[in-house]
C-alpha cells in the first residue's frame, strides 16, 4: 500500500493517465484521508470520482475549520460534482455563497452553482448572484460570470466566454445580466461602481 503513487492515481481518475484505478488505490486513499497525511487533494479527488456515497461522512471531515481552508473546495466539489450529492448539501451551498467572511468557501460555492440550480429553482439565491455580479468591488464576480455563463449555455453568445479580459463592465456581462435577472424574476437592478450606484 505505501508503495502507491496517489498522484498518478489521482491523474488516471481523472482520465489523465491510461488505466483504471483499482479497489486497494481508493482505500489507500481514504487511508490518507483518514490520517491526514501528505496527498490529501489527490485523495479527495480520487475518493470522489472513484469511490461511494459512504464516502461522504469522510469527505465532510475536510469542509469546515481553518485547518481545512485549503481542502474544502475540492472536498464540496467531490461531493456535489463527483458523487452527486448536491441535494444533500444544498443548504451548505447556499450558505457559503451569501458567506462574505469566508472567501475560500464562498468562492468554491459559487463554482457549483450549476450543480445547485439544476432542476431547482431559487430565484432568492439567484438574484443575489446577480447583484454580486453587479457589484464591482466583490471578489466574487468573476466566479459569478463564468457560472452564469455555464448555467445559461452563453459562451456562443459572447465576444469573451471565459471573462480572460473580464474588467468592470462590457457588452457581455450587458447580456449575462440581462439573461439571469430576466430567469430569476429580478424586478429592480443596482449597478455598484465604488461608491457609486446606478
Amino acid at each position: 500500500m505505501t508503495s502507491i503513487d496517489l498522484a498518478n492515481v489521482a491523474l488516471r481518475a481523472k482520465g489523465l493517465d491510461p488505466g483504471p484505478v483499482t479497489p486497494e488505490e481508493v482505500e489507500f486513499a481514504r487511508e490518507i484521508l483518514r490520517q491526514r497525511e501528505n496527498g490529501i487533494i489527490d485523495a479527495i479527488h480520487v475518493l470522489g470520482l472513484c469511490g461511494t456515497v459512504t464516502d461522504a461522512s469522510l469527505l465532510e471531515t475536510y469542509l469546515h475549520g481553518e485547518k481545512n481552508n485549503l481542502y474544502a473546495e475540492y472536498a464540496l466539489k467531490a461531493l456535489c460534482r463527483y458523487l452527486a450529492l448536491t441535494d444533500k448539501y444544498r443548504p451548505l451551498l447556499r450558505a457559503w455563497v451569501q458567506e462574505k467572511s469566508d472567501s475560500f468557501r464562498r468562492m468554491a460555492a459559487i463554482h457549483l452553482a450549476k450543480e445547485y440550480f439544476r432542476d431547482y429553482h431559487d430565484n432568492e439565491l439567484g438574484c443575489y448572484l446577480v447583484s454580486v455580479l453587479c457589484d464591482m468591488k466583490d471578489d466574487c464576480r468573476g466566479a459569478v460570470r463564468y457560472a452564469f455563463v455555464e448555467i445559461f449555455d452563453l459562451r456562443a453568445k459572447l465576444d469573451d466566454p471565459f471573462g480572460l479580459n473580464f474588467d468592470d463592465w462590457d457588452e457581455d456581462l450587458t447580456l449575462i445580466v440581462s439573461v439571469a435577472a430576466t430567469e430569476f424574476g429580478m424586478k429592480e437592478l443596482k449597478i455598484s461602481i465604488g461608491d457609486l450606484a446606478h
